[in-house]
């Protein structure tokens, strides 16, 4: 069976997309204005050194830490109120869930919530808390769609598509608004792309009230689902993989988001996993913001010179959430490093004797290098019985002070030492750092 079939939904269907007007969105936003104020926007720190006038919206500053809540309270205001009393069934992977329990408390609608086994607990407990039923179930989203949508018809309940819902992108569309009254001589928009919502809501606003601005999608290459199915001319669904922009890594596109977005979008960019990080970081160190992979995947295109026809412009980033747990956001922070060549790893043969490990350790300390983490092989060494395997990362100052760490180590150790880090790949470093091969 297709997956039209087994995914279908009377808001969703791939036979009749549902289209969205600039007007719906002007009504959502006067519907969701008691309940949510304007989110800031702010001037980037990196306006100089990119060349281009950034402006971050921060959607990171909602009560449940992303932009979803717009559609979660637009759609659970549009219910008819014998709907309201039975109550929503909806499959998440966190934020929207999180705004949907969040203001289904406020408004007094009962809310179920199904979420794949691979979400964190954090998110599980966080809907819990605001009075959901949380039911986890299936291995990924499209799984929990599928029981969400037998248990609506089960018990009754309504189903909100999260994703893909048109309610829900006309409440997404509101950010746009706001963005041009923050920003009057916007030139243009960057966000992140998953399904499609968020991008099918913010074109239609503003190339309905500016069609000279711009909106350019971002996306993981990991999982270019979006980007695939605009080549392709029609929803596409792909194998799923993981990616650090997790909110976004989805297999398939919202068949209402797609045919709503599919002309309004200029651009759709691919970027990799460890730009990506490096945007996380970025954030964090110079801007001093917290911000999940999806919501960095924008800023990241801009980090790796993807849009060098936006110099001088004015240019709004939607961050369009914060919710990253600690564990994730450890990792990513450390994959940034690594890709700035901040953080190096290598490996290096030495003799097995107290004064050799206090003269490689002495040799970095000189050297301005902090020894994060070491191991000492002593056991697969091939052919060597008095020396053993030294594994270490060590701190840097930036890539050209990598630079110079690896050209230290292999004079000290000729022929003895192997760097892993990416920055010296031959694909990615300049040819004059290679050792040339006999």
């Amino acid at each position: 069976m297709s997956r039209r079939y087994e995914d279908f939904d009377e808001f969703c269907d791939p036979d009749n997309p549902k289209i969205i007007k600039y007007e719906d969105v002007v009504d959502a936003l006067k519907r969701i204005r008691k309940y949510i104020p304007q989110t800031p926007i702010i001037a980037s720190h990196y306006q100089k050194e990119c060349g281009i006038n950034l402006f971050y919206k921060l959607e990171t500053v909602m009560r449940t830490g992303s932009f979803k809540e717009r559609g979660a309270l637009n759609a659970l205001e549009l219910l008819p109120r014998d709907r309201q009393k039975i109550g929503v069934v909806v499959a998440s992977l966190g934020n929207q869930a999180m705004g949907i329990c969040y203001y289904g408390k406020k408004l007094g609608i009962p809310v179920t919530v199904v979420m794949p086994t691979s979400v964190p607990v954090i998110k599980l407990q966080m809907c819990s808390d605001m009075g959901a039923k949380v039911i986890v179930q299936g291995h990924n989203l499209v799984d929990s769609q599928k029981y969400a949508r037998a248990l609506a018809k089960e018990k009754g309940l309504t189903h909100i598509n999260a994703r893909d819902y048109p309610d829900v992108m006309a409440g997404y569309g509101t950010v746009a608004i706001e963005i041009m009254e923050q920003v009057p001589a916007l030139d243009a928009v960057l966000l992140p792309v998953g399904t499609g919502g968020l991008a099918a809501g913010v074109a239609t606003v503003i190339k309905h009230v500016n069609p000279n601005c711009l909106v350019y999608g971002v996306q993981s290459e990991r999982l270019p689902t979006f980007y695939k199915s605009l080549e392709a001319g029609e929803p596409l669904t792909l194998p799923y993989e993981p990616s650090i922009a997790e909110g976004i890594a989805m297999p398939y596109v919202g068949v209402n988001a797609f045919k709503n977005a599919q002309n309004l979008l200029d651009k759709l960019i691919l970027v990799s996993e460890d730009w990506i990080a490096r945007s996380i970081l970025h954030l964090i160190e110079k801007e001093r913001i917290v911000v999940e992979g999806a919501g960095a995947c924008p800023l990241a295109a801009v980090l790796c010179s993807q849009v060098p026809e936006l110099k001088s412009k004015n240019v709004a980033i939607i961050l369009s959430g914060g919710n990253i747990d600690a564990i994730l956001l450890g990792r990513c922070l450390d994959r940034g490093l690594a890709a700035e060549g901040r953080l190096i790893k290598f490996k290096v043969l030495v003799k097995d004797l107290g004064t050799e490990y206090a003269r490689f350790t002495k040799l970095l300390a000189d050297n301005g290098y902090n020894l994060v983490r070491q191991f000492q092989d002593r056991i697969w060494v091939e052919n060597e019985i008095y020396r053993v395997e030294m594994k270490a990362v060590c701190e840097t100052r930036g890539l050209d002070h990598a630079l110079e760490l690896k050209r230290i180590i292999e004079k000290t150790y000729p022929n003895e030492c192997a760097f892993e880090t990416e920055p010296f790949d031959s694909d990615n470093t300049c040819s004059c750092y290679i050792p040339t091969k006999c």
